[in-house]
């Protein structure tokens, strides 16, 4: 690791909620931050006036800090290079515009679209790629004085060297470009408001930043970043891109294999402790191989020498299969808690806090989202049990299964409510009493009638927390329904 002192950023765009693509760059980024004592920086690239807006700056700040990454500096909070919003630095950009101009390395572009469209198709004809011909760089303050009366707004163009030009990338390796392919680039257009590799490093350079992590999207905006820093005598960060997040099938990740912003996954009832530990698991891999591990752990251990250089497959398979392992491994306190949200719509008053644990850890095993626990813990509200018709039929209509619920009323009438042990016995001495019914006959057939299931909870659990007066009920209307 260099001497210098570590400072790496995110800097999203506040055109949609916050992406998971970009809650992994955001992590790994904190990561980075926290493994060598550096500062994290949040910063807002909201130069795109017309798609840009404020909830989404919110949900960005709010899904951040969901799955625990908070910043160091940022706009909600300040630092020694505010402001953090592009959209509140332009004086800076016009003073770094300046600087590139008086040292000849930008230049005033007063073509035409149509003048540049033709270009383009004249590259077509000739079956070669488009690079603008530079033919503003030539103008004379005659013909630029012409312009200006005319009332043509002029784009500011950078003048792109022709070199080859290489790179070390702490995740890809030795990354090389031929400049000349490059075009002289637009840094900053008619209207004022500055392109994104110029803001980009105008913003890295003023706020220190000493390490650029970020997808593989951007190694092609890589060259003409340096080439800026070097332009404008700035020292040049180190890079490191990080392989793209497919989809199960390895294509782009998109709405149509399910959620994508971390604000639906966390309301989904997807764990932020999960969800984040998955997100690290996305390109990165703990040298001890175990998967499960809280962040601070996380943050101990990383390094850029285990991040993959291959894209990252965003398994859902796998998310359900760890959020279920926190939701079973979290204090039962704390996971009755976070489950109320979705239990609300219940009265939740017939019970007390301990029996609503109690409910809660009888369920928990089964589930891959907390959302699902609305569904899981139905029965354990109201009166009555909802049964569909094809269960009742199956099931509860069978003369063995009548047989069992009428002796079961019998046994019900005498349970000790209060202990869940003593159930378990009596419904032990009740499966042998009904032989040669096979016990999963029996049982069936009792959970049936109470939940209207064959699977779920602890049936002594439930026999216990429903209590005498709705077991007897329960019973009696799936045996009275089938007369």
């Amino acid at each position: 690791m260099t001497s210098q002192e570590v400072r790496v950023r995110i800097a999203p765009s506040p055109t949609g909620n916050l992406h998971v693509g970009t809650a992994r760059t955001a992590l790994f980024n904190w990561l980075f931050a926290k493994r060598y004592n550096g500062k994290f920086v949040l910063r807002i690239e909201d130069t795109d006036l017309e798609r840009s807006e404020n909830k989404y700056v919110q949900n960005i700040y709010d899904s951040l800090k969901s799955i625990g990454l908070n910043w160091d500096e940022g706009p909600d909070i300040g630092g020694e290079y505010a402001p953090y919003k592009q959209s509140e630095r332009n004086e800076v950009y016009v003073k770094y515009v300046q600087k590139l101009l008086d040292s000849g390395h930008a230049y005033y572009c007063y073509c035409s679209q149509e003048e540049l469209e033709a270009e383009k198709l004249e590259a077509q004809k000739e079956k070669r790629d488009f690079i603008y011909s530079g033919r503003c760089k030539k103008l004379s303050p005659q013909d630029a004085e012409k312009f200006s009366t005319e009332g043509k707004q002029p784009v500011i163009r950078f003048s792109m060297p022709s070199r080859f030009l290489t790179f070390k990338d702490l995740v890809k390796g030795e990354i090389e470009f031929d400049t000349s392919l490059t075009s002289d680039f637009v840094i900053m257009k008619s209207n004022g408001t500055p392109t994104y590799n110029f803001a980009v490093v105008v913003d890295d350079i003023e706020m220190k930043i000493s390490h650029i992590i970020r997808g593989e999207d951007h190694i092609s905006n890589t060259p003409r970043q340096i080439i800026l820093y070097e332009a404008l005598g700035a020292k040049v960060p180190e890079f490191a891109h990080l392989g793209m997040i497919l989809a199960p099938d390895r294509s782009k990740l998109s709405k149509r294999h399910g959620a994508t912003a971390v604000s639906e996954f966390i309301e989904q009832g997807y764990l932020p402790e999960a969800f984040v530990n998955f997100l690290a698991l996305l390109g990165w891999s703990p040298a001890d191989e175990q998967e499960i591990k809280p962040l601070n752990e996380i943050a101990g251990q990383f390094s850029l020498d285990r991040v993959s250089s291959a894209p990252a497959i965003f398994e859902f398979d796998k998310l359900n299969w760890m959020n279920g392992m926190y939701i079973r491994n979290l204090p039962l306190e704390e996971i009755t808690q976070r489950s109320l949200k979705y239990i609300e719509k219940y009265d939740l008053s017939v019970y007390t806090e301990e029996q609503l644990m109690k409910i809660v850890d009888a369920v928990r095993n089964n589930l891959t989202k907390l959302s699902e626990i609305s569904d899981a813990v139905i029965y354990f509200f109201g009166e009555d049990v909802q049964i569909d018709e094809e269960t009742r039929e199956n099931i509860l209509k069978t003369p063995e299964s009548q047989q069992v619920l009428q002796e079961f009323s019998e046994l019900a009438k005498n349970f000790d409510y209060k202990d869940t042990e003593k159930i378990n016995e009596q419904l032990g001495e009740f499966r042998k009493q009904m032989k040669p019914l096979k016990p999963k006959q029996v049982m069936w057939a009792v959970r049936t009638a109470l939940t209207g299931r064959t699977h779920g909870a602890d049936i002594a659990v439930v026999i216990s927390l429903l209590g005498r007066d709705r077991i007897l009920k329960r019973v009696q209307n799936a045996i009275t329904a089938n007369v």
